[in-house]
């Protein structure tokens, strides 16, 4: 893949994990912004990266107290 996608991660964690999901969410590198959220995800990440595939499964997925993830591709 050429070139820097964007993306929005939606993140769903286990019961008392999110703070932690968070901070390390926000250490990865691609990520320019995570944030807590109210609603059906606990975590909305902003992501740049040339594979946002891997990004998403290799790195956020695999964190311990993540139960799901939405990846929402920015088309325009």
């Amino acid at each position: 893949m050429c070139g820097i996608n964007n993306a929005y991660v939606l993140v769903k964690t286990s019961g008392g994990t999110a703070i932690d999901v968070l901070t390390n969410i926000r250490g990865m590198d691609g990520i320019k912004e995570a944030s807590g959220v109210y609603g059906n995800y606990d975590i909305v990440a902003r992501v740049e990266s040339e594979d946002v595939a891997d990004m998403v499964i290799r790195k956020i997925r695999t964190l311990k107290g993540v139960v799901d993830t939405n990846t929402l591709i920015v088309a325009l």
